[in-house]
């Protein structure tokens, strides 16, 4: 026999650790910010041509990496969404049931 089963409670938990994992990692990428644009070391056109390719390779690392964060927060409100919506199915159930005794 096959059964479905959704604990709508432990859903939400779930989300709600996907989005604390998602603000975890905005923070770390915050704390690297000075790492992913170093300034040029001197004056001096490679160091000046080394930084700019380093800034634009950071810049390019942010981009990628924020969609890390968005992409679990997207799951996390639908996850959230279908909790709630499982749930709200199941207080209708209880009550038709409770209407029949």
């Amino acid at each position: 026999m096959n059964k479905l089963a959704f604990d709508h409670e432990m859903a939400r938990e779930t989300a709600s650790r996907l989005d604390s994992l998602a603000d975890r990692l905005d923070g770390q990428l915050h704390d690297a910010q000075p790492a992913l644009g170093p300034a040029a070391a001197a004056l001096d056109p490679v160091s000046v041509a080394t930084a700019r390719t380093l800034h634009e390779v950071g810049a390019s690392f942010r981009e990628s990496y924020r969609t890390g964060p968005h992409e679990l927060r997207k799951i996390a409100a639908n996850l959230r969404a279908h909790a709630d919506s499982f749930g709200n199915a199941d207080g209708e159930t209880v009550d038709a049931f409770r209407a029949l005794t």
